[in-house]
């Protein structure tokens, strides 16, 4: 018997090829297949997805640490978590569009924005959400890089860190955000600030694990990385209604308040 993926030779009682670790599949495709199939190689249980998901929770530092050190299989590997997360968001992003956009309170601070032009800004950023969602990896790897660093972990090695607390952000939160829209629409710009200091206390929460400093250089640093952080999300927000503005997209007449 060869394996079917690199044509190695076979033993009639392997499981798995020696040559290129591929399971041996002798079976016709059935319903029940393609169900363990999808928990095998989507959800990887066999790489621990739910043992990923409670350690980020309780020991971010177990799961990231191990990775960048070379343990590949303990846990969910960052980029199959992140794909998860993608997916995840997809469904909000549903459920948003289809029961609760037109519902939504956008003056949450009082201040006459007009609901049109916020509309129209997030109709645009629902349209690009996966890409936008992907700008804020390097956000984080770039302010914890700079300011807590002490296990000195270069770019790339945040880059999987920021992979990890995004994506595990989000699964944490799509719970709630479903609530919101489904049962609360009007408060979702509210919730979205909330959402946002969440994504912020968990971030300092793991790289603070990961990086241990004294209490006084902790708490200087950490204001150091909240000032960054805070720098880069306003900053892609600013960036993006420039963008929207250059191409035509958005007008500035979207931005003033609705006449009396």
């Amino acid at each position: 018997m060869k394996c079917k993926n690199c044509n190695a030779n076979l033993r009639t009682d392997f499981k798995y090829c020696p040559g290129c670790g591929a399971k041996v599949v002798l079976k016709r495709i059935t319903f029940k297949g393609l169900f363990s199939d999808f928990f095998e190689r989507l959800l990887n249980l066999e790489n621990n997805f739910f043992k990923t998901i409670g350690h980020l929770t309780v020991w971010p530092e177990k799961v990231i640490t191990s990775y960048v050190d070379g343990t590949r299989r303990k846990y969910l590997n960052p980029i199959n978590y992140l794909t998860i997360s993608l997916a995840l968001s997809g469904i909000l992003l549903f459920f948003l569009r289809r029961f609760a956009l037109d519902k939504i309170n956008f003056d949450v601070f009082g201040m006459d924005v007009s609901t049109s032009g916020s509309m129209k800004v997030m109709n645009i950023v629902m349209e690009y959400n996966n890409f936008i969602f992907l700008l804020y990896i390097p956000i984080i790897a770039l302010a914890g890089y700079i300011t807590l660093n002490q296990r000195s972990y270069n770019l790339p090695e945040y880059i999987v860190t920021g992979t990890y607390i995004l994506s595990h952000t989000s699964l944490l939160t799509f719970p709630i955000s479903m609530i919101i829209i489904l049962g609360f629409p009007e408060s979702y710009m509210a919730y979205s600030i909330f959402s946002l200091l969440i994504m912020l206390s968990y971030t300092l929460y793991v790289l603070l694990r990961i990086h241990r400093y004294s209490i006084t250089i902790t708490l200087l640093r950490g204001f150091l990385f909240c000032a960054l952080y805070l720098i880069g999300y306003f900053g892609l927000s600013i960036g993006i209604n420039l963008i929207l503005l250059l191409t035509g997209q958005l007008q500035f007449k979207d931005f003033l308040p609705p006449e009396a």
